[in-house]
């Protein structure tokens, strides 16, 4: 009973192995759809949390806080979206010279540009993050985060 279970762990394994490359060539072609954040992962989506318990009997959101919280999302994603379409636009802009074997040093500015872009970009987070928790109650910040 042993060897068969060992043996089916070698196979599993092998297959597994055999397969990476394959997957990985193959997702190397897909392009990657990154948020335009400088900051990853660490900061709290704020907006889509309250979009997602938009009428949540806990959250208990009034109709002026939902008029606030609105606005907020409407300015938030319409200033990400400009600035992510930018940031897309150069970063395929740096990809394709770089591809092309262009010396570095004439992509620096474009890359200096593209971090300026991305903090802006995570600015825009920052602001919406602390405007949101302004607008809620310690209580309804307790039950989002």
């Amino acid at each position: 009973m042993k060897i068969k279970s060992t043996a089916g762990i070698l196979l599993g394994a092998l297959l597994l192995v055999s397969s990476l490359p394959a997957n990985l060539s193959a997702n190397a072609s897909k392009p990657v759809k990154a948020k335009p954040f400088l900051i990853q992962g660490k900061l709290p989506h704020l907006t889509m949390m309250v979009k997602m318990m938009w009428n949540d009997k806990d959250l208990a959101l009034t109709p002026k806080q939902k008029e606030k919280l609105l606005q907020i999302r409407k300015e938030t994603l319409h200033g990400a979206k400009k600035l992510n379409q930018e940031i897309i636009a150069l970063e395929n802009k740096i990809v394709a010279a770089s591809n092309k074997g262009v010396d570095p040093q004439k992509l620096k500015g474009d890359v200096y540009k593209l971090a300026k872009l991305r903090a802006a970009a995570t600015m825009i987070h920052l602001k919406c993050i602390y405007n949101t928790r302004k607008v809620l109650t310690q209580e309804q910040r307790d039950i989002l985060e």
